[in-house]
């Protein structure tokens, strides 16, 4: 089961990020939670509240690592819950950093939240697609 904690409000994007909910039903189960967003206290509060506790957190930010596709799709595939964070515009504070068993960076960029949630999506849909040789996914 893959929990996704966005802070945010759902956005035009959700029609895209929905056709990847779609293909990956049967496969994976996927739960988004939104925070609304305020400041960082007290989204870090209501992050922390909906993250269970037994989940393989990782968390992405700019401060993360970067990682191919086949490394995302071990972690994966690897863990059997795990719990996707994505802050709002002034991130996250340490407590879910600490929380985090990994932390993902995009890269250097800095992207909108809503974005991000649609690029998560697709590289979750990637991810399986790498873990049983779809040629969706190739390398070069």
């Amino acid at each position: 089961m893959i929990t996704i904690i966005a802070v945010g409000k759902k956005t035009t994007y959700d029609k895209y990020i929905e056709d990847y909910c779609k293909k990956l039903r049967g496969h994976f189960k996927i739960t988004w939670v939104f925070i609304n967003v305020s400041n960082i206290i007290d989204e870090t509060k209501n992050i922390a509240n909906k993250i269970p506790d037994k989940d393989f957190v990782i968390l992405l930010d700019e401060i993360g690592k970067e990682i191919d596709n086949s490394t995302l799709s071990k972690k994966i595939i690897d863990n059997k819950n795990i719990t996707f964070i994505i802050g709002g515009p002034y991130g996250v504070n340490e407590e879910i950093i600490n929380r985090a068993n990994f932390i993902w960076s995009l890269g250097k960029l800095i992207y909108p939240y809503e974005l991000v949630r649609l690029i998560l999506t697709e590289q979750i849909y990637r991810s399986h697609m790498v873990s049983i040789n779809h040629p969706y996914h190739h390398d070069n």
